[in-house]
Formats: C-alpha cells, sequence, structure tokens
C-alpha cells in the first residue's frame, strides 16, 4: 500500500527586471536560513523524517522476547495479566504460530513451544476471560485444544484436544463469551461454518452445530461478536448458536479474512483491502488497499494489519489512516504479514497497549507493563 507523503516544492526563479528586488529577495532568503539554522538544535534527522513525512502515529514497536528464527508465521497472540501486592504483574502470553503454539510467562523472554513435531498449522490462541490458566487453541488440521496451566507441570502447560473424532479439524479461530458467574460460552470457527458449546470442555466433545454452516474465517468479539465467513458477509451473534447478517449488505470483496464492530464504528479485512461501517453498511477505505489480515478497536481508534504495508490507524472511524509502523521490522517486504492485532484490556493500568502476531515475530507497542 502507498501513503501520502509531504511532497517536497521546488521553485524556479526566473528572471525580474529589478536587480535590487532579486538582491532584496537574497538577502532575506539567506537571513531566514541563517537563523533557522541558529534555532534549530542539532538532531538525527532519521529520528524526525518519518514524522514530518509520513504523519506516523507516535510511539515504536518493540519485540516481544527473543526471536525464534524457525518460526516462518506468527499466526495470534494473547496476553493476561494476574494483578498481585504493589501492583506487580504477573503476565502470561501465547502465541499461535505455523508450528503450533508457543508460551511465555514473565520474567522469562523465550517462546517455548508447546506441541514438539507439529508444522505447517496456522494456530489461533485465546484465554478464558479472567482466567490466566485456562486457555483454548485452533490449530488448522488439528482441531481445538484446551490449555491448563500449572507451576507443577513440567512444561507450565499442558494441553489436550477436545474436538471428538475430529469433529473440528478444520477450525480456525475460536472465542469465549462469559455469560454469567462461572459460565462461558465457546464457538469455534472453520471450514465447516461455526459450533459451540454452552460450557468449556475439558474433555473431546461432540460440538454442537450453529446456523452458520459455510466456511468461517475468524470470530472477534471487540464490542460485538462477529463472525466472518467467506463469500457470505459479515454476522453478529444474536442468541446461543444464532447469528444474523450485520447491516444492509456486506463489503464489496467477499473474501473477508475479520471484522470488527461495537455497535458504532467497525472495520473489516478483506483481500483487496479495508472496509469501515458507514452507519448500516460497509464502505471501502480507499487508503488501504493491501490484502488485510487482522483488524482491531479500542478507545484509541481502529486498526488494521496488512502485508507489505504493516499497521494503519484511524482515530476517526476509519475516514483518515496513519501507519503505525515505527519499529517494525519487515515492512515493505513481500512476505511481510501482519496475521493478528490484540489490544490489550484497557484500563487504568494498560490504557493504550497493542500487541502485533507477524512474519518478523511477536512485537508490542504502547504503554504495556
Amino acid at each position: 500500500m502507498k501513503h501520502q507523503s509531504e511532497s517536497s516544492r521546488s521553485h524556479i526563479w526566473q528572471s525580474v527586471a529589478q536587480p535590487a528586488f532579486l538582491l532584496a529577495t537574497i538577502a532575506l532568503l539567506t537571513a531566514a536560513a541563517f537563523h533557522s539554522a541558529m534555532a534549530a538544535p542539532k538532531v538525527d534527522e532519521r529520528l524526525i523524517v518519518p514524522v514530518i513525512m509520513s504523519n506516523e502515529w507516535g510511539g515504536s514497536w518493540h519485540r516481544v522476547g527473543n526471536e525464534v528464527n524457525e518460526i516462518d508465521k506468527f499466526y495470534s497472540v494473547a496476553r493476561c495479566d494476574v494483578y498481585g501486592e504493589d501492583d506487580q504483574v504477573d503476565s502470561y502470553m501465547l502465541a499461535g504460530s505455523d508450528l503450533g503454539i508457543y508460551s511465555m510467562t514473565n520474567p522469562s523472554t523465550n517462546w517455548i513451544p508447546e506441541q514438539e513435531g507439529i508444522s505447517a498449522s496456522p494456530t489461533v490462541v485465546t484465554f478464558v476471560p479472567g482466567r490466566c490458566t485456562q486457555a483454548y487453541a485452533t490449530l488448522l488440521g488439528r482441531g481445538v485444544w484446551r490449555g491448563d496451566y500449572s507451576d507443577s507441570a513440567p512444561k507450565g502447560w499442558t494441553w489436550v484436544r477436545v474436538d471428538k473424532d475430529a469433529q473440528l479439524a478444520a477450525a480456525r479461530s475460536v472465542a469465549i463469551v462469559h455469560v454469567s458467574g462461572e459460565t462461558f460460552n465457546i464457538y469455534v470457527a472453520g471450514d465447516f461454518g461455526v459450533m459451540w458449546l454452552a460450557q468449556l470442555p475439558t474433555t473431546p466433545q461432540t460440538w454442537q452445530a450453529t446456523n452458520l454452516t459455510s466456511q468461517t474465517t475468524s470470530l472477534t468479539t471487540d464490542g460485538s461478536m462477529l463472525a466472518s465467513v467467506w463469500n457470505n458477509g459479515i454476522h453478529t451473534r444474536v442468541g446461543n448458536g444464532v447469528w444474523s447478517l450485520l447491516g444492509a449488505g456486506s463489503p464489496a470483496d467477499k473474501l473477508i479474512y475479520e471484522a470488527v464492530f461495537d455497535g458504532a464504528v467497525g472495520v473489516a479485512g478483506t483481500q483487496s483491502g479495508a472496509f469501515r461501517w458507514a452507519g448500516s453498511d460497509w464502505q471501502r477505505v480507499a487508503s488501504i488497499d493491501q490484502t488485510t489480515f487482522s483488524v482491531a478497536l479500542s478507545d484509541l481508534g481502529l486498526f488494521v494489519g496488512q502485508r507489505a504495508a504493516g499497521v494503519y490507524v484511524s482515530s476517526d472511524g476509519g475516514v483518515k489512516w496513519s501507519p503505525l509502523n515505527r519499529g517494525l521490522l519487515g515492512i515493505g517486504g513481500s512476505t511481510f504479514q501482519v496475521r493478528d492485532l490484540r489490544v490489550h484490556p484497557d484500563n487504568e493500568r494498560t490504557p493504550s497497549c497493542l500487541y502485533a502476531a507477524t512474519t518478523t515475530g511477536i512485537w508490542q507497542w504502547g504503554d504495556c507493563p
């Protein structure tokens, strides 16, 4: 994707009839240049050019943990915090990759492979809301898995498959809805559509069907719970196992990877770019024309993660977009992809914390403790 930058301007001087005017003008320009040179402190121009020339948002991305060279793509990232005395935080992190699930628990900086021998299996991970020692994952081709963490376990996490008879082998995404108390619904999307259970499974189960039965690429829970259905639009959950098409129509590009919507604003990522929610339908974002794999929203605005062009952000409902790429390795590369964007829960401790799963690693931006 190409973004607009401030254009350089050249001035062509023509002959003038009055030499005095020319001399006076040159003198004024010389004085202005001298004044500017004296007033401006000497700084590294590389630090300010991105801000001035590309309207880049502030802040920088930082790598999370050590680089894992054998991984071709990270497909997802999730974080869960437990706060102790004096606001000391214990952070649990999970990442999904083409080699299955990886984990990291502070103060460690090493990503630990959880499933030796798995390869070429795009993986999505999520924590059970409010429970940092329970998580679920989908491994495309290998079904749905539950993870439980214990300090006494050899590797910390223990994982068990929870779809019976390979029912959900083609699972692509998972989302958990807190109903009340200790009750959670769990939904899984994949080539089979969307399946669900009224309780979190601990052992292999036969999952229940919903009214979505065609290939579904993602489930999101930012604001509303949405299902992005390949060639069949964006649907919102309206009841247990029941979905309804969102808005008057689908994005013009029906090859949808992911969508988020909070009832007022929203953005959808498709194979040909991004679409923003315009009140009752989806309208194409002209400035986002790279394949958009991932989207997110928070109080800061809307975020999209793309092929090659990286992360862009909009604070006005998707009308204007700015790059958010400083420090992010791989920008512009033909193989670079941002496969997942995850906003860490907004509260007074983490007012602006964003995670990205990419082909060059896991990255964080903002006030992440």
